[in-house]
Formats: C-alpha cells, structure tokens, sequence
C-alpha cells in the first residue's frame, strides 16, 4: 500500500502543461462533457466522490481498529471563540466578585461597628445578647449606625484607587509608599474612631492638621518642649515623642498581623473548598504572534531596566488569589506503552476534490508503527522488528482519568467569596486579643487629649472585660456575620450561575449572531 496514489493516476493521464491533443473520429453522444478544473487538468464529479468515499471509510476502520488517530486539532476559528469565551466568564467573573465584596462590606457595616466597640467599653460587658440590639437602638439611629465612618472609607477608597491610576506599579520610589501608606493608615485610624463614638459621624472626612503629628486634632500627641538644649533634654524629649506614637504604632502593628493572618488563612481556605482550579481544562492557546521582520543592523535601543514583579506587600485585596496546583513530578520509569510517532496524514483523494469539498473531508492518520529492538540476544546486533499496536482505547491508560472542569473567574466565585467570608470571620476571632489592646490604647490616648473622660474603657489589659456575656455578645454577633455574608453569598452565586452559558451555548449563539449578521448584509446588499 503506497501514498503515491494521485502521482500514479496523473502519470497515467495528461499533465497540467502537456498541450491538448484532439483524436481522431466521430464524438460518442452519449459521453459526457470532459470537465477541467482551474488549474486546466480533467476532472469528473463521479470519479471524485468515489475516491473521497473510499479514502474515508478507509481511515474510519483504521480508526475503528485502533490503528490510526484522529486529527482534534481546533481551526482558528474554534480556537478565537474558546478564547472570548473566556474572556467574557472572566470579565463578568471579574465584576461581580467587586460587586459581591462591596455588597458584603456594606452589608454588615454595622455589624462591625458593634463588634469595636464590644471590644472597647465596659457596657456591653454587663448586656445580653438578646438586649444588644436595644441598647444599640436606644443609644443612635439605624441611620446612623449604619452609615458612621461610611464617607470616610469610600474616600479611602477612591483615594487608594487613584494612586493606583497615577502611580502604578512596580513602585520604586519608597518615600512615595510610605507617604501613600501614612495617609491611609489615618484614613483607616480615623474610620475606626467615628465607629467608636470618639469622633462625631458628622465630620465626614478628617482636617488637614489630623494627618500632622503633634497638632490637636493628631493621634499623635506632642510633648512638652523641652527646658533646654542639653543632651539629656533632648533624648527626653525624643523619647516622650516616642512614648506619644505608642497607640498609633501599636495601630499600625495591628494592620501588619491582620494582613499576615488572613493572608494565610485564605490561601488555606480557598485551597480546602471546592472549586475549578485543582482540575481544570488547559486554557486555550495564545494566539499566534506576527511575524517580526529583523533588521540586518539593530538600532541600538537604550538601557531600560525591565519591570519587576509586584510586591506583595502591595498587592490590592482585589487581586484574584489562585491557587495553582502543582504539576505532577516525571517518572523515571518507561512508560509500559511504546511512544508512537507521528505518522503521515492520508494524501490520496487530495487532487480529486475541490477546496470546498475538502473541508469536511478526511484528516485521519494512517498506519503507525512501533519499531522495537527484538528481545533475543542470540540476535544479531542492528536486528530490528515492527509491531502494529492499537491505539488507547477507552480502556488504556488514560480510561478513569480525573475530571476536568472549564475554570474561569465566573467559575471560581463562589469559592472566593466564601474564602473571602470564612477569612473575615476566623481573622476576627483569632486577632480580636491584640485589636482590643491596640483600639484600647488609641482611645484613651486620644479621649485624654482631648479632655474625656476615659472611665468606660477597658483596660489595656487582654483580659479586662472577659467576662461571659461578652465574650457571648462577641460570639453571637460573629454568628450573626456569618448568616449576612452567607445570603448574600447565595444572593451573587445565583448571578454568576445566571450569567455562566456552557460552551455548546456560546457556539449557538456565536452562530445565531453570524446567521443574523449574514442576513443582515444580504438585505443591505439587496437594497
């Protein structure tokens, strides 16, 4: 069996530049009309289908057999619409993850709120967890606690997102990142102290002079001057500036270990829940660069240092965490089936079909073989034999394989915002300690300064204030976090399940839309 099936029958006919002979006698009438194709050779219609008939149930029982492998290689085509298939999952993936982590900040705002200041006064040591609700009724509006400290953390907001616009990263500068940082930690310091009825809701957003160390409005109070300029002055009066920052750095530290813990705590998470990214589909391949013509003498291009990976430390809690699995080690061991190579694509039937009949054509493999050095030693050496093998069927190797799902950010979700929920709520619980004595320490320094009294707080002792009913009242309102952020978890699972098409679905709709826009130019050509 050779491939030279289309060779042979053009050496036994005329050659595209052989000249037309005319023979001799009279024409049969009922002969067909010799047809030619572009290219000037003769053709016939019948003669062409009998071969493409032959050719592919040729290659379907080599397929069937095992002997020969489809061609599943995509067209451009295919491959553009997988690829703004995934585009569209990941935008609106994108969106109503923001959405969803907006909704879920708003949605237990006041929530929050409570838990701080549970945290830092005495009252709600002595109050059941049935009348917290009361008392926080009783004590302002639902407007109120609802919105205090809001305007101030959209404006932190906005603030953090405009610095990323005007100054985006790979940050080197490290004097503009620790002024950007000291103007959010007070933004974020000043939200907390309205949440806690230090400062009125009223003033939405903080005074210039709130960001000055030493100025009345400052939590960093400045000490007296000092009597002189000895040495030993000095050094007080530099240590008392230090002694003053202690809230505010201890504020400051707090913000640290928060970022640290629940860094860890969603990694593990979101590693734990179900979702698509430990058995995904491979994405789609890139697209295929453009040619890019070198020039026989380079221009010299100046030294530019190449851009750096972000830092984690500056990341964006927006960022989209993935957790990729890591790929399987290589086994030393040969693998039990022979390595096949690849085998020539079936040829014949090529010159007998047009371009249009040969796109649904035949694109199967034929005969592969295995070729083995032979297992008798009494052999000569360079001995060689072939071995036809069946391709692996269902029952092969690969039959029981894991599933492998279509991962997307549309798909990844749920399970991001439930990371995003259980981090929260246990980063809550295990830093609460530490947030007490830190929320401790800048209330009673800045109520001091200010001429309040301080009765009502805590100590800054961790363990002032443990008392059952708070330690309930912290718990229940944990609890009734939980609850919030889950229906409004279901709330945006439902919109992305609403929002995800399957890729069957994508292909119709891709094809309806193609059909309508085909029609479309029909009407405009007719018109």
């Amino acid at each position: 069996m050779t491939r030279l099936g289309p060779l042979t029958a053009q050496a036994l006919g005329r050659s595209p530049f052989d000249d037309v002979v005319d023979g001799e006698g009279e024409d049969d009438p009922h002969a067909p009309t010799q047809q030619y194709d572009n290219r000037g050779r003769p053709v016939n219609p019948e003669t062409k289908r009998m071969n493409r008939d032959m050719v592919r149930s040729h290659n379907e029982v080599m397929q069937v057999i095992g002997v020969a492998e489809p061609d599943n290689t995509p067209s451009t085509a295919e491959v553009d619409s997988v690829r703004r298939y995934f585009n569209y999952e990941d935008a609106v993936g994108t969106r109503l993850l923001r959405f969803g982590r907006a909704l879920e900040i708003a949605g237990v705002w006041g929530i929050n709120g409570m838990r701080l200041r549970i945290l830092l006064y005495r009252r709600y040591a002595d109050i059941s967890f049935f009348e917290l609700f009361q008392h926080e009724r009783s004590q302002r509006s639902i407007s109120s606690a609802l919105i205090t400290g809001l305007p101030t953390f959209l404006g932190g907001h906005v603030f953090k997102m405009a610095t990323y616009w005007f100054y985006p990263f790979p940050r080197k500068n490290k004097f503009v990142n620790t002024a950007l940082s000291y103007i959010r930690v007070h933004l974020q310091l000043y939200v907390f102290l309205q949440r806690l009825d230090i400062i009125p809701s009223a003033r939405w957003f903080p005074s210039l002079s709130f960001f000055i160390p030493g100025s009345p409005s400052s939590p960093i109070a400045a000490p007296a001057p000092p009597k002189d300029f000895s040495v030993s002055s000095l050094v007080q009066y530099a240590g008392a500036w230090c002694v003053n920052s202690i809230p505010f750095v201890s504020y400051v530290i707090w913000g640290q270990i928060w970022t640290e813990v629940t860094g860890h705590l969603w990694q593990e998470f979101y590693g734990r829940l179900p979702n698509t990214v430990h058995h995904r589909k491979p994405p789609p391949p890139a697209p295929p660069l453009p040619p890019v013509t070198i020039p026989e003498t380079p221009e010299p291009v100046p030294d530019v240092d190449r851009p750096q990976p972000e830092p984690l430390s500056e990341l964006r809690s927006e960022d989209i965490l993935e957790d990729i699995p890591p790929e399987a080690e290589p086994s030393d061991t040969p693998p039990v089936q022979a390595v096949r190579r690849p085998s020539a694509f079936s040829a014949r039937g090529e010159d007998y079909g047009s371009d249009d009949e040969e796109d649904g054509g035949i694109s199967a493999t034929l005969i592969s073989f295995d070729v083995e050095a032979t297992d008798s030693t009494d052999a000569p050496p360079g001995l060689w034999s072939a071995e036809l093998r069946p391709s692996t069927g269902p029952e092969g190797s690969g039959y029981g394989a894991a599933i492998q799902y279509m991962d997307t950010m549309l798909t990844r979700l749920p399970a991001c915002l439930a990371s995003d929920i259980f981090t929260v709520i246990s980063g809550y619980v295990l830093v609460s300690p530490y947030e007490a004595v830190a929320l401790r320490l800048v209330a009673r320094s800045y109520r001091e300064r200010m001429g309040l009294p301080t009765f009502d707080i805590h100590d800054t002792n961790i363990f002032s204030g443990m008392t059952l009913r708070g330690v309930t009242n912290f718990l229940g309102l944990e609890f009734l976090h939980l609850v919030i952020a889950g229906e409004l978890w279901a709330l945006i699972t439902g919109l992305a399940q609403w929002f995800h098409i399957t890729e069957e679905e994508w292909k119709l709709w891709n094809e309806i839309e193609e059909a309508e826009a085909a029609e479309e130019r029909r009407r405009q050509g007719q018109i």
